[in-house]
């Protein structure tokens, strides 16, 4: 067996290539600098660097026994059943809950909050790249309450980013890292979704439960396939929460379509620096091999040796049956929301009532979509999409400010504009980016100042000799609101 190990940033690619039937095989393993390492405590934290600008929350007072509506200033919608709240024995809550609610949509949100917004895939580190991320609590007589197992709270949270490309995603607070809970789709795509100003009837289904059943009719089920060892392919080690339909099976290996254009054989003995896959609209996989200016894409299809395929094929029949009980499921629709739906027909259709008029506005003025969320827990919750971190060039950075005093960060945060994402580094003696980008960089100095090098400045920077000093605006007002922080950093 030949095997090859090439760099990729922190991380290592190794790619091995058997002598009888063909398998490359390709593992990511993450190799954090010290530096980063020592800060692994504080990245499971929600930790706002500036307490006095963090996002604020908006209250709402609702009653327990009843079903409510609530509408927040983006256009999102808050809908939470009757008798939804138990307390921390598991017994109902009744009277009056407070619920605290409060949403962050791009990079200087993100910042304020101090939410982590990375994720740790098979040891490797990704960022976010976010369409909208909520934060939701309840509380009794200051007492945290919690959601009845048998409900789910649901928000449509109005949303810039159109894509499909996100995740839904619920923070870990003890573990300090993020789950993956299913995959998210946007709904209400453009003006043209806008409703015009009527009393419909409630539909026969809750738009929510159609949601899910449409959404589970467009994730088909992945039917195992015997693999063919006349052909090349691929053991990746990879992360499969971007792929919901792969995650459920083990040992699986993608194999290079038969007469599959821009393959060649000869790939095994070069050395990439990077490898990506995504699905076409064929239904099958696009894979990316890179190095530098050199790509090449082709399509594979996930298959099974003889030893794993009954093992897969036996997980597909159980998801089958599993995937048929929750159908039944869904068609039960909760009696709480769709009581809801029904009572609030009128005022949820009437667009001369004020909030929901706003709602519409904000939807026709941004373009927005919705993108739903059930809520099985209080805590924080996103639609996200795993990056990787900036490439193109990277250089030994110094930074200083306006007299040329030196500055030290204990991170840096980075942004493309145009991309709803906030790379943080630990590590900012090294600076990755894309200089194809509008890229922003800021941190807080050791006096707890902000400090910005705007997109301008940062495309004027000279590098020399593998180096650049780095001039930063130390902002020396206060800085007290989220908006603060936003006219600073030009969001």
């Amino acid at each position: 067996m030949k095997i090859t190990t090439i760099s990729k940033l922190n991380a290592r690619i190794a790619i091995s290539i058997a002598a009888a039937g063909a398998i490359i095989s390709i593992a990511f393993v993450r190799s954090a600098p010290k530096e980063e390492q020592a800060a692994l405590t504080e990245k499971k934290k929600v930790a706002p660097p500036m307490k006095e600008a963090d996002v604020a929350y908006t209250h709402y007072s609702v009653s327990a026994a009843e079903s409510s509506k609530l509408d927040y200033s983006t256009g999102s919608v808050i809908s939470i059943p009757a008798n939804a709240f138990v307390d921390k024995q598991g017994k109902p809550v009744e009277g009056k809950v407070d619920i605290q609610y409060r949403e962050f949509h791009d990079p200087a949100d993100f910042f304020v909050s101090g939410i982590p917004m990375t994720y740790d895939s098979a040891g490797t580190e990704y960022h976010f790249e976010s369409a909208g991320m909520l934060e939701i609590l309840a509380y009794q007589d200051g007492k945290p309450v919690f959601i009845n197992p048998d409900k789910k709270i649901v928000v449509e949270m109005a949303s810039q980013q159109q894509d499909d490309k996100y995740n839904i995603y619920r923070f870990d607070s003890l573990a300090g890292n993020w789950k993956f809970v299913y995959k998210d789709r946007a709904s209400g795509k453009t003006t043209a979704d806008v409703p015009v100003a009527s009393a419909a009837p409630v539909p026969a289904k809750m738009p929510v439960t159609a949601a899910l059943m449409e959404q589970e009719k467009q994730e088909e089920l992945l039917k195992p396939a015997l693999a063919n060892n006349a052909n090349y392919q691929f053991d990746l080690a990879l992360d499969l929460n971007e792929f919901p339909e792969l995650s459920v099976y083990k040992n699986m290996k993608f194999e290079v379509k038969e007469g599959a254009s821009d393959f060649n054989k000869g790939y095994a003995s070069v050395t990439w620096s990077d490898v990506s896959l995504k699905k076409s609209n064929t239904g099958s996989y696009l894979m990316t091999l890179s190095y530098a200016t050199d790509s090449h894409t082709f399509e594979v299809n996930p298959v099974f040796d003889k030893a794993a395929y009954a093992a897969a094929f036996s997980t597909y029949t159980s998801m089958l049956e599993e995937r048929r009980k929750q159908e039944l499921l869904l068609k039960k629709q909760d009696d709480s929301l769709y009581a809801a739906a029904q009572s609030d027909r009128l005022n949820r259709n009437d667009l001369a009532s004020g909030s929901r008029a706003k709602m519409m506005a904000l939807f026709q003025k941004e373009e927005l979509v919705s993108r739903t969320f059930m809520i099985s827990g209080f805590g924080i919750w996103n639609s996200d999409c795993p990056a990787s971190l900036p490439k193109g060039e990277q250089f030994a950075a110094t930074y200083v400010d306006s007299t040329g005093k030196k500055l030290r960060f204990h991170a840096l945060y980075l942004v493309e504009k145009g991309r709803n994402a906030m790379f943080k580094m630990y590590s900012a003696e090294r600076l990755y980016f894309n200089p194809a980008k509008r890229n922003i960089i800021w941190a807080l100095t050791e006096e707890n100042k902000l400090a910005v090098c705007l997109e301008d400045d940062f495309k004027a920077l000279k590098e020399k000799h593998d180096s650049c000093t780095v001039q930063m605006q130390v902002i020396g007002q206060a800085i007290k609101t989220t908006e603060d922080v936003k006219k600073i950093l030009n969001f």
